[in-house]
């Protein structure tokens, strides 16, 4: 018979190690440094470092719970991003997505049911690792992950961004369980930002402001509603560690052109 103090211990050893790897983002970063305080401009949630895997779920916006933040106000072209707690903890990815609340919305009055558009995707590293646990005759190169143990990632906010306030959302894609169906584990946080022009604007002799044209985000997705939960990049065939190629789930990256990153850039 197993004694109360051996179960204990073993009940307590499964709960520390279902947490172990798990984080949450909860500082924003603007060109070169953390700007304000842990969740100043991030809406804080009440899930602390958990997963989430229901993406039907509305919680799947900016988390359980997410409470309205300040808002910070950032120009074209600088560049975002979000300080992770503790770091990326998982096999998997990175991506963010972008929505404009509507005119005369404050971004810290807006729910997030509008468009979203996926405006950077940190997926795979450039070069492969061997797996030497391969049950093949020959030894297959499989994908290692560009966000490994990352803390930080920040990419260019696109300079075609019309102005206004936004809700900027960093989801996390954990793949360690992703063989499974509704075991892909996402991690997701939202920054307050108010978008501005940029500094580099300037003006031509009539007096006319000269800048990149905007566009308009898309193709937009609503969130719920991004991922069914089946589609390549969110349940995978093989465990993790056997992937030798793979697809980024969501919609095609906004702008146009714009490319998947296999390298994080990092404070």
């Amino acid at each position: 018979m197993i004694s109360k103090t051996i179960l204990y211990g073993l009940t307590l050893a499964s709960s520390i190690s279902t947490t172990l790897g798990h984080w949450t983002y909860s500082r924003l970063i603007v060109n070169d440094e953390v700007v304000g305080e842990p969740w100043q401009y991030i809406r804080r949630h009440n899930n602390s470092n958990a997963p989430l895997t229901n993406v039907n779920s509305t919680d799947f916006r900016c988390n359980v719970d997410a409470q309205a933040a300040e808002t910070y106000t950032v120009r074209v072209g600088d560049e975002v991003g979000f300080g992770i707690d503790e770091h990326f903890g998982h096999p998997g990815i990175q991506q963010v997505y972008l929505s404009r609340a509507p005119e005369g919305v404050a971004a810290a009055d807006y729910d997030g049911s509008g468009g979203w558009a996926r405006v950077y995707s940190l997926t795979s590293s450039p070069t492969n690792s061997t797996n030497s646990s391969s049950t093949n005759d020959e030894e297959e190169e499989v994908l290692t992950w560009a966000t490994h143990n990352m803390e930080t990632f920040r990419f260019a906010l696109p300079t075609s961004t019309p102005p206004g306030e936004y809700l900027l959302r960093a989801e996390g894609l954990a793949l360690h369980a992703a063989h499974k169906w509704a075991q892909a584990q996402f991690y997701v946080s939202c920054a307050q930002i108010k978008v501005v022009a940029g500094e580099e604007d300037v003006t031509n002799n009539l007096g006319a402001d000269v800048r990149e044209e905007e566009e308009d985000l898309g193709p937009l997705v609503t969130i719920p509603g991004v991922y069914r939960g089946d589609e390549p990049g969110v349940l995978i065939p093989v465990f993790w560690s056997f992937l030798t190629n793979y697809t980024a789930p969501g919609p095609a990256l906004w702008p146009e052109g714009t490319q998947e990153q296999h390298v994080v850039e990092q404070l």
